[in-house]
């Protein structure tokens, strides 16, 4: 039997305990899927003891004296230890991860404006078993404790020694669509992986290519995006100034530009501004080897997805359909359906719009036509201003087709529209996202 069909059984038949812990596992790469599973998973053995699976929890600290005690608490069911990689606090933070409950160990590593460099640090410290990343503004939520170590556990007797990364989920708490389930946390103490980036860093083979995944069900939510925060901290500078030195540094690859485009994209309103960017990120991919390592070439799609929204802004449709298509030959046609429909309404409103000035002008100047045959032309007026969103016009289309002996359907649909209107809540809460990037990746 392959690991995916042992998944696959366990997430049909709801029954058993090895079948619930194999349903903590949410997904997996497709290699994975296809791997033998290993020999002593089998029905004798799947109930056997097994050794305890050691995971070593790595927090990067600096000035955290306010999230870090709550951050470690909440991993002390899933964890043998904490390291604290602390960069030069001058509050509490040492000592307050020093007297939590389960074992700390801190290590003092300068901060060298790279993230990638101070994950990199644990590998020197720990030399066994898991090694899980946690920021310390993240806290493990309550449904979920435990969970960790029984993923873990179980992955070190379906996938042992596989050289893969483990994804559990991280909820940004200050956006409520922020669920990310893409961030590779936990890999094995003993794998060839090693962090790479400034910022946004991720953890790569020595050829630069992303490893074999591992999604859990396991769940963070990430505090340190909260707007209070992010000032405090000076996130949105700092996270501009390494991105800053990650173009000096590899000018060659496009991910560094898309990240800097896609902060900027928030900030950016007129056509010209968009232009601007589209040209700056449209170069840059034009420089990447489409067979190049995922070091270079992960976010070519995500810059695909960035040019169309920029594309959109300045009005260039045929732009917008080219990276649409690039998407959607990519796998991603739910975003390439979306902005091949955003392009086809706005065609079709910039033709309704036409198409009701046109009647305006034939009604103002009638030839040879009655006055009835005038109030329909109104009315038909005031349902395309309806269609193309242009309320005020509509009722003044509705008093014009009165006045010459038509408008009753306009006047029916109007009214419906207004008594629905009175169902939906006066004043609706708008969801704000946040103004901060996303630092994730």
């Amino acid at each position: 039997m392959l690991v995916g069909d042992l998944l696959d059984q366990a997430h049909r038949h709801h029954d058993g305990e090895p079948a619930a812990d194999l349903r903590l596992i949410t997904s997996l790469s497709h290699a994975l899927t296809r791997l033998p599973l290993s020999a002593d998973w089998s029905s004798k053995t799947q109930h056997a003891p097994v050794p305890r699976t050691r995971i070593t929890a790595v927090v990067l600290a600096r000035d955290e004296q306010e999230t870090i005690g709550r951050c470690i608490q909440a991993l002390a069911g899933d964890v043998d230890e904490v390291l604290v990689i602390d960069s030069g606090s001058t509050d509490e933070t040492v000592k307050t991860a020093e007297r939590q409950e389960i074992p700390v160990r801190v290590v003092h590593a300068p901060w060298r404006e790279d993230f990638a460099l101070q994950r990199n640090v644990a590998f020197d410290h720990i030399t066994e078993g898991w090694i899980l990343m946690v920021d310390a503004d993240e806290v493990l939520t309550p449904e979920t404790r435990g969970t960790i170590r029984k993923s873990l556990t179980l992955l070190d007797r379906l996938l042992p020694g596989a050289d893969l990364a483990v994804c559990p989920q991280v909820c940004d708490l200050h956006d409520p669509g922020g669920l990310y389930t893409d961030l590779p946390r936990a890999i094995r103490a003993a794998s060839r992986l090693r962090y790479r980036g400034r910022v946004h860093e991720r953890p790569y083979d020595p050829d630069g290519n992303a490893p074999e995944t591992v999604h859990i069900s396991s769940r963070f939510t990430h505090y340190g995006y909260q707007p209070q925060v992010m000032a405090a901290k000076h996130k949105l500078d700092r996270h501009a100034r390494l991105l800053d030195l990650c173009i000096r540094d590899e000018p060659e690859n496009p991910k560094w530009t898309f990240y800097r485009v896609r902060a900027e994209l928030q900030h950016t309103t007129s056509p010209a501004q968009s232009k601007e960017l589209f040209g700056q990120l449209e170069t840059a991919l034009a420089h990447c080897p489409p067979d190049g390592p995922h070091y270079l070439t992960e976010r070519s799609q995500d810059s695909w997805a960035v040019l169309c929204e920029l594309a959109l802004r300045f009005g260039d449709t045929e732009r917008v359909t080219a990276y649409a298509d690039l998407l959607d030959h990519a796998g991603r046609d739910a975003e390439a359906t979306y902005y091949r429909a955003v392009v086809t309404m706005s065609q079709a409103l910039h033709r309704l719009t036409q198409l009701s000035q046109q009647i305006r002008a034939k009604a103002a100047h009638p030839a040879r036509c009655g006055v009835r045959d005038i109030g329909r032309l109104h009315e038909v007026d005031g349902f395309l201003s309806l269609a193309t969103g242009r309320y005020e016009l509509a009722h003044e289309a509705l008093q014009s087709a009165r006045r010459h002996g038509a408008g009753t359907d306009l006047a029916a649909e109007l009214t419906a529209l207004r008594d629905t209107a009175t169902t939906w809540p006066h004043n609706p809460t708008a969801t704000s996202r946040s103004t901060a990037p996303d630092m994730r990746s």
